[in-house]
């Protein structure tokens, strides 16, 4: 049985069983976590707890094991050691409470709600980037978990957060009010403990998803959805040009259709892709057609993906993948995906190309893949 939060899955420890009977490398081996990690985490943070066979080697049980996977991917995730515990624990906690709590009646699902070190603005979109092995580091004993609201961010305080379904409901508040320091600060405070890639497919889509329906309603106005809009285009744009990138290998131009404004989809596309490791080059709205055939002359790029959302603009689309079809080889492979496609399914045989479909980590692999068949 698993729990989900949305973004972090939670595993019943009780299935697995707690005989003590792995030593040390046989861990290493099953879960690619090192020897002197496993010591620091159990020294540290009391997270594991081995037994000594006769010969004093430690011995873990099968549950220790699928407790270190589950602290390693979140560590590969983007979390440090000390907040992936700091999730296990409250997470184990809310499991606990749902199973004891839980009746025929109950309806819902638990509200998931973790600590969170202080640090500068700074060091938390630092944090956003960060992709590394599980590591080893000193903290201080994390503080009591309590029930983050609006007040905490408009006063600066943003140790504590909660999901990311609440996190939606201030951002949708903080925008109604053109109120770009919170949404600053509720951004920062998530991009603390999640990945970029969460960040985007599970808070900035379903947000600006539900901006959309609420000003089909007429609850919001236009100018909400420009503002909104306007600050998750700069906080994306910030995001790629610090993640690294690189010179060298296959380059992918991402950018929108002729015409195309809409550009937040492509964006994100093009941020997983550099995060990825993938060389990408980011062109932005409303690409020239004569303009990016003359690049794709000159530098040759392995791919061209763009976006469409707004039917009207169909036309621009098939007369660019065309023209980029009727390049002499080695010419790129053209890629085109886009809310219109999701809409007008069967528009997507008129378009000269590769459709890209699902979410984006799925995407980004399917990308990846075109990448690694070119080459070879």
């Amino acid at each position: 049985m698993t729990v989900r939060d949305g973004q972090s899955e939670w595993l019943d420890l009780e299935r697995y069983s707690d005989n003590p009977i792995f030593n040390t490398k046989a861990v290493v081996q099953q879960t690619g976590v090192p020897a002197p990690t496993l010591r620091a985490w159990e020294r540290r943070y009391d997270i594991l707890s081995p037994e000594r066979a006769n010969n004093d080697y430690r011995l873990y049980s099968e549950r220790d094991i699928a407790t270190i996977h589950w602290l390693k991917e979140r560590v590969d995730e983007g979390m440090s050691i000390s907040q992936a515990i700091a999730l296990f624990r409250h997470m184990k906690e809310e499991y606990q409470r749902l199973i004891e709590e839980r009746s025929p009646s109950a309806t819902g699902s638990p509200s998931f709600y973790v600590s969170l070190p202080e640090a500068s603005p700074e060091e938390r979109l630092a944090g956003a980037k960060k992709q590394s092995s599980p590591e080893i580091e000193e903290t201080q004993v994390q503080p009591p978990v309590k029930e983050w609201s609006l007040a905490d961010a408009e006063r600066g305080n943003y140790q504590v957060i909660l999901n990311l379904r609440t996190v939606q409901e201030h951002l949708l508040a903080a925008f109604k009010k053109f109120d770009e320091s919170t949404a600053s600060t509720l951004m920062t405070s998530v991009l603390s403990i999640y990945t970029v890639e969460q960040a985007c497919t599970d808070l900035i889509a379903p947000t600006m998803w539900q901006i959309g329906k609420m000003w089909e309603v007429g609850t919001i106005t236009v100018s909400v959805e420009h503002f909104a809009s306007g600050f998750f285009r700069g906080l994306l744009t910030n995001l790629l040009h610090v993640s690294p990138s690189s010179n060298a290998g296959p380059l992918v131009i991402v950018c929108c259709a002729p015409g195309e404004a809409h550009e937040l989809a492509p964006l994100m596309l093009a941020l997983f892709l550099r995060r990825a490791g993938i060389r990408v080059a980011y062109l932005g709205q409303s690409i020239e057609a004569a303009g990016l055939l003359q690049t794709i002359k000159q530098i040759a790029p392995t791919l061209i993906c763009v976006s469409l959302s707004i039917p009207a603009y169909l036309a621009t689309l098939i007369d660019l993948a065309r023209q980029i079809q009727e390049l002499p080889l080695p010419r790129p492979f053209f890629v085109f995906g886009g809310q219109v496609f999701v809409h007008y399914p069967h528009l997507i045989p008129q378009v000269p190309g590769i459709h890209l479909g699902g979410e984006l980590k799925k995407s980004t692999a399917q990308l990846q893949r075109m990448i690694a068949e070119r080459d070879s």
